[in-house]
């Protein structure tokens, strides 16, 4: 009887520590699955916000360079521009002897003339050609003291000569200036090599001292003029004893009435 009481005894043991195994398995494989769903979870926590943190970084790259775009000046061939103006020479353009300005420019945009401008003080240029017929405007002293340029062909649109364009450009000897042209204004060639120039019939007001310092030697004046300045021809460079300025006008014209008013030494008046 004690025998058959020790051996259930025994079985009992074996199958309490049986059950007690398969239970702690079981635990585990919960365990081990619930820890693969933690780290699953954890590692697409993790490429999203890397994918998110990537994908902000390349949109705020790329809105960087839009307003880097946007608000930058861009250097091409001859000039810089700012959309379709012309803000100055490049580096380049600044070392050419001719320079065309294209049709899509719309106009010259230049800041500081007296600092920052490779259009003026150039003693590379020779030769300036105005392809585009948007510009209605150039800015005073463009081509101031450019000592070497010859040869101007201007914009068709524009409306007038601004101040001292062509202050110090002593190599420009005669110039087209074209029927667009409503008014030139002070200075326009003070101290030129300007010898001979024919206003269009255009032009209706001249300034003071356009030929300023200058030996100009031939001027055809417009019937079209209603208003001349009295200091029109002041400051001529008259020193020398044979230097002669003929003026030519248009007969009962406001330039031959007011002729008396406007007229310098060493200025005579003839028809044409």
């Amino acid at each position: 009887m004690k025998k058959i009481l020790i051996a259930l005894l025994v079985v009992t043991m074996a199958s309490s520590a049986m059950i007690a195994g398969c239970s702690n398995n079981s635990d585990d494989k919960n365990t081990s699955s619930d820890n693969s769903i933690v780290s699953e979870e954890s590692s697409k926590s993790s490429e999203s916000s890397t994918e998110n943190s990537s994908s902000n970084s390349d949109s705020d790259s790329s809105k960087s360079e839009s307003i880097s775009s946007d608000s930058n000046e861009a250097t091409d061939g001859d000039f810089v521009w700012e959309n379709n103006y012309i803000t100055n020479l490049s580096e380049d353009g600044a070392k050419k002897k001719e320079i065309v300005i294209p049709e899509k420019c719309e106009k010259l945009k230049i800041r500081d003339l007296s600092t920052d401008s490779k259009f003026s003080n150039n003693e590379n240029l020779e030769s300036v050609i105005f392809k585009s017929e948007n510009i209605k405007s150039l800015p005073d002293g463009l081509f101031d003291s450019d000592t070497n340029l010859k040869k101007v062909e201007l914009p068709k649109s524009l409306k007038k000569l601004p101040e001292w364009l062509f202050l110090n450009c002593s190599s420009l000897e005669s110039v087209e200036i074209p029927d667009s042209v409503t008014e030139i204004e002070d200075g326009a060639f003070e101290n030129s090599g300007i010898k001979e120039l024919k206003i269009p019939e255009s032009v209706t007001t001249v300034g003071e001292s356009v030929f300023k310092y200058t030996k100009i030697e031939k001027l055809y004046l417009p019937e079209s003029l209603t208003e001349i300045s009295k200091q029109f021809l002041s400051w001529l460079d008259d020193s020398a004893s044979d230097y002669k300025l003929t003026v030519y006008v248009k007969k009962g014209s406001y330039a031959d009435e007011h002729f008396d008013e406007y007229q310098r030494s060493g200025a005579t008046k003839e028809y044409y």
